[in-house]
């Protein structure tokens, strides 16, 4: 869980599940949760998964040899598969989106269909269960975005923007984000459709990230700017600009669980650090390779540690570097190159110092981040991995492919 248009840029996803409880555990507890009073009350649930375009063809490698080290491989895709996710709850249902212009909701244990979701005229690129997994969101390239009631199948809510550029679910409330082309973020209450927009300036809305306290959201723009908006008043708390910003397109943001911190990446192959209360910069982290150009150290993914007694946040880059930096140091503690473009990073729900890495090269590798050394690879697919997630409790990885695939590992770790 980015950034965005720019072959071969990797597809960005997006935003924890947790229940509402769980969602609120950095508040304090006289501070009611309430993006919910963007809205007022908690609504009904729904998924997105996200995902993002392909050339066709591109990212194809050779098919020979390729060790597959799945349990499932669904094949109902009949193009490139930009999107995946993990209903968060029981973990029992996947669905995915693709260039076919379909969606389909499968059974993680033996890839069969559950129901598809129809409908849409473009490729899907995103594709997200609900935090509580009553609901699913899927949308197309054009901006169509459909929620599903899961239990029923049906559909419950429709709404046509402009293009689209990423779509996540509150990680604690029925409210769906979206940001666009032209810049706006939207949010909507599902399933009455209660909507609002935090405006933009102009500039192409390249990705967003709601804070651990539900009440914030931060959004990066294509001219390297971030913006920090409050979900309650939809004011503008921060513009993280002029000296402060990138020199290039942001990628991807983390927000920290304290909700003081966050991480934005960005295509000028730097991450920076902030403070989201005060907008401070905090310090830029170079994350460009030794002979690497600017280009090929753009940042695709960057992520906090969750484990709360390590003060680390890690660094993907489409050259394929993977840098474990200490925050309070601002030094790179580890780092590990898997020569291969980085296209999203998600650390083990169980073992918190374990980090996925989907690679374009068709590889998801398990990194250890105290010492920055491979644990193991699981491989079978025959190009590019566009998308990964994992189960609540840690036990399967699924992944999305341009080879029109997806698969299921069992992930067996001992550590």
């Amino acid at each position: 869980m980015g950034e965005n248009n720019t072959p071969p840029v990797s597809p960005r996803d997006q935003g924890p599940n947790e229940s509402d409880e769980e969602g609120i555990g950095t508040q304090n507890e006289d501070d009611d949760f309430e993006v919910i009073e963007v809205y007022e009350e908690n609504e009904d649930e729904e998924d997105v998964a996200d995902g993002e375009n392909r050339e066709e063809g591109e990212g194809e490698m050779e098919e020979a040899d390729v060790p597959d080290d799945a349990v499932i491989i669904f094949k109902q895709h009949s193009g490139s598969v930009f999107c995946c996710s993990i209903e968060p709850k029981e973990s029992k249902l996947v669905v995915s989106g693709g260039e076919d212009d379909k969606a389909f909701v499968w059974n993680i244990a033996d890839g069969q269909v559950v129901f598809e979701c129809g409908n849409h005229q473009d490729s899907v690129t995103s594709a997200l269960f609900s935090y509580d997994g009553c609901y699913l969101a899927t949308a197309d390239m054009s901006g169509f975005i459909q929620v599903w009631k899961v239990a029923t199948k049906s559909v419950v809510w429709t709404f046509e923007t402009g293009d689209l550029n990423w779509l996540d679910w509150h990680p604690a409330s029925h409210v769906l984000f979206a940001g666009t082309v032209a810049g706006e973020t939207w949010l909507w209450k599902i399933p009455s459709g209660d909507c609002k927009t935090l405006p933009g300036h102009g500039e192409r809305n390249e990705c967003g990230k709601i804070l651990p306290d539900g009440r914030r959201i931060a959004v990066g723009y294509v001219d390297g700017s971030v913006k920090v908006f409050d979900l309650k008043t939809l004011a503008v708390l921060q513009h993280l600009s002029g000296g402060q910003m990138h020199t290039n397109a942001v990628s991807s943001i983390d927000c920290h669980r304290d909700n003081n911190l966050m991480v934005s990446g960005s295509l000028d192959s730097t991450a920076k650090l902030y403070n989201t209360q005060t907008g401070k910069l905090l310090c830029t982290l170079s994350c460009q390779g030794v002979g690497s150009s600017e280009e090929e150290s753009s940042v695709e993914a960057v992520s906090f540690c969750p484990e709360t007694s390590v003060s680390l946040v890690v660094t993907g880059t489409l050259s394929g570097k993977i840098s474990f930096w200490d925050i309070p140091t601002q030094i790179e503690r580890q780092s590990y190159d898997q020569a291969a473009g980085v296209v999203k990073l998600l650390w083990h729900p169980k073992h918190s110092h374990l980090l996925f890495s989907a690679g374009l090269d068709g590889v998801v590798r398990l990194i250890d981040s105290r010492s920055g050394t491979l644990v193991r690879e699981y491989t079978g697919h025959t190009a590019n991995i566009l998308d990964i997630a994992i189960s609540f409790d840690g036990y399967h990885l699924v992944t999305s492919s341009d080879d029109q695939t997806c698969r299921v590992f069992e992930v067996n770790v001992d550590h």
